[in-house]
């Protein structure tokens, strides 16, 4: 993959004062073949080549549950190591996108080799321009900067796709998961969430009647007030996973209770947690 300069120079100091944390790359395998063999470091735009090693890109395409059922996409994708893995490891489609021209071709001769050109393809293009909205799955190793500058598109992204970075996060969206392999670079897991700020009537509770939830959201973080006919509003808090909503829902007596169900689109259906005879449904009214 590729990673801006900045972020190179960081990722190094970074293995310099902790010996033990392997700078993908730093320890690689000849790369390249006898048309073009690309050097670690090499500068493209905005960004040097420094590849994720095997030790790391299993674990990082475990964490996100790649399948065959999956697209896959690399922004960023160098000699085409992941988008291949994925395809001759897990029988996805993948794709690459790559701006250097001579990388983009080393992974499409890479993909040949491999025998997965009916599963990969490698585009040479800009991760600005080109459209990957239809992925299921997005690969980065680019840089603390270009995250940040990529997470609004991510976030747009269907509910519940996938999203991996080598080494570096997304700021103060924090991550469902982080992925740690002995002797390499930490990497991270998202969930695009729903978007489910807003007033949802729900139905179905124990209380009867109608009730009232109003929600605001941070990333995959929920809080708000659930209001029940004739009784003051109470504070609840919870969290999403892709579709997936958990609510605590807060009990005059025992423990609190959790409403847990799929949200898909201004509907959720669901039940409370531990009474699965029990149907909870909701619509957004605002």
């Amino acid at each position: 993959m590729n990673v801006t300069k900045r972020a190179l120079l960081r990722a190094l100091s970074a293995a310099v004062a902790a010996p033990t944390l392997l700078v993908a790359g730093c320890a690689t395998p000849e790369a390249g073949d006898d048309a073009y063999r690309p050097s670690i470091g090499q500068p493209g735009k905005d960004v040097m080549w420094v590849p994720t090693l095997d030790a790391l890109a299993v674990p990082m395409l475990e964490a996100a549950g790649v399948t065959e059922r999956d697209l896959v996409y690399d922004l960023g994708s160098g000699d085409g190591k992941l988008p291949i893995l994925a395809a001759r490891r897990y029988g996805a489609r993948a794709v690459g996108i790559e701006y250097d021209a001579r990388l983009s071709a080393l992974a499409q001769r890479n993909a040949e080799r491999a025998g997965v050109t009916d599963r990969v393809r490698m585009i040479h293009g800009d991760i600005f321009r080109e459209d990957f909205s239809a992925a299921t799955v997005v690969a980065l190793y680019v840089g603390q900067d270009l995250n940040l500058k990529l997470r609004p598109t991510l976030l747009a992204m269907r509910p519940g796709t996938r999203v991996v970075s080598n080494l570096f996060d997304m700021g103060t969206w924090e991550p469902d998961r982080v992925i740690r392999v002995p002797d390499q670079n930490p990497a991270y897991l998202w969930v695009v969430p729903a978007r489910v700020e807003g007033e949802w009537e729900i139905a179905g509770l124990p209380e009867g009647g109608p009730a009232t939830l109003r929600l605001a959201q941070t990333f995959q973080k929920v809080a708000g007030t659930l209001v029940l006919a004739g009784r003051p509003a109470a504070e609840v808090e919870g969290r999403l996973e892709g579709t997936r909503l958990v609510v605590e829902l807060p009990a005059a007596r025992g423990p609190a209770r959790r409403i847990v169900g799929e949200v898909e689109g201004a509907a959720f259906r669901g039940g409370l947690e531990g009474d699965p005879a029990r149907a909870v449904i909701g619509r957004r009214v605002r």
